[in-house]
């Protein structure tokens, strides 16, 4: 009999998170409540920022935060092209329209010359920090265009300046279930001024209010907090096994001609994905495509990090760097609940296609 496949995400749940969640049921307070409270206090707290607002998803907390940046119909919004689509919908439910931007070709992120470049009169600039890598949100703060930062896949990445999401007006966080803290859905909006948290709590839920403004209903349940409580009293471990699978990976792929991932001078990547950059003959053949063929063939869930560049998308081009990106970058599983046996398997049938 074949083992079973291993698949590309899995989140990491246990006994802990179904008591915390069964707790939250029996209590009788499902909805946003006390345990909410407590997540944002305890999210902010790790993050560096001086509150957190919990809301239903990471693409509301993008949205919410430009909205409570004063970002409106007409404006543009810088965006790495190399990304997921949720970062171009919010910025488009607002009426607002995004501007694309480059990103750095061997890591995805965006870097102060590629943002730079489209940022003159955007009203606000998204810069997301891909893959767990901390992307210099310090040099694109210095454009001295409002940041937000989109922590989805780098809670606790830091680079030598600080922790990833310290350096924009706003910093947003996501918990959906293949995210490095997962709570099945949810997002968070961090900051430190008073008048913006209270610009998003009003927005967030639209009932008993003495205006018709538009607003959301886009709350976090307790059930919701109580598991991404558990989640971040774990999250420490998380990383480190996430780092000790990452370390096992660069010995075991060297002799390989991939480009293998690593921290950051002075800093820390917490590999939310283990991101391996195909030698460009590799590339030329079939790319990641014929990769990710290959080894799911082999029981390997390895796979495409971003489906599709935004500016193809959206009929652009002039984006060399997002382009590279994509024609080389493959995915590998990486997570907590990954066993040794499985790790073998992975680097066995990576190191079989070449």
């Amino acid at each position: 009999m074949a083992p079973a496949a291993i698949p590309h995400s899995r989140p990491t749940l246990g006994e802990e998170e179904a008591r915390a969640a069964a707790e939250a049921v029996r209590s009788g307070q499902i909805a946003q409540g006390p345990r909410t409270a407590a997540f944002e206090e305890a999210v902010a707290r790790y993050a560096g920022r001086a509150w957190g607002a919990a809301v239903s998803s990471g693409t509301a907390a993008l949205g919410l935060a430009l909205h409570a940046m004063g970002v409106g119909a007409g404006d543009e919004v810088v965006v790495p092209s190399y990304n997921c689509p949720a970062l171009a919908h919010a910025v488009r439910h607002l009426g607002a329209r995004p501007r694309l931007c480059d990103v750095e070709p061997a890591t995805g992120n965006p870097t102060p010359e590629t943002v730079g470049a489209a940022a003159r009169g955007a009203r606000a600039i998204i810069a997301a920090h891909l893959f767990g890598l901390a992307a210099d949100a310090a040099g694109i703060a210095a454009l001295g265009v409002p940041l937000v930062e989109d922590l989805a896949q780098a809670l606790g990445a830091r680079r030598a300046e600080g922790k990833a999401g310290g350096f924009g007006r706003l910093a947003i966080c996501s918990f959906y279930a293949t995210k490095p803290l997962a709570a099945g859905e949810g997002g968070m909006v961090l900051g430190d001024e008073e008048a913006l948290l209270a610009r998003i709590r009003d927005a967030r839920d639209y009932d008993e209010r003495d205006d018709l403004a538009p607003r959301w209903n886009c709350k976090l349940t307790d059930v919701q907090a109580a598991i991404g409580l558990v989640q971040l009293s774990r999250y420490e471990g998380f990383i480190a096994r996430r780092r000790e699978i990452a370390a096992r990976y660069a010995e075991g792929l060297a002799g390989t001609p991939l480009e293998l991932p690593g921290d950051p001078p002075g800093g820390r990547h917490i590999y939310h994905r283990y991101v391996v950059r195909l030698p460009e003959e590799y590339a030329r053949r079939g790319g990641p495509g014929a990769a990710e063929e290959a080894l799911q063939a082999k029981g390997i869930g390895a796979r495409r990090p971003i489906y599709r560049p935004l500016h193809r998308l959206m009929g652009e081009a002039g984006f060399p760097g997002a382009e590279e990106a994509w024609a080389r970058h493959l995915s590998l599983p990486i997570y907590p609940s990954l066993t040794e046996g499985e790790i073998e398997r992975i680097m066995g049938a990576v190191r079989s296609l070449f």
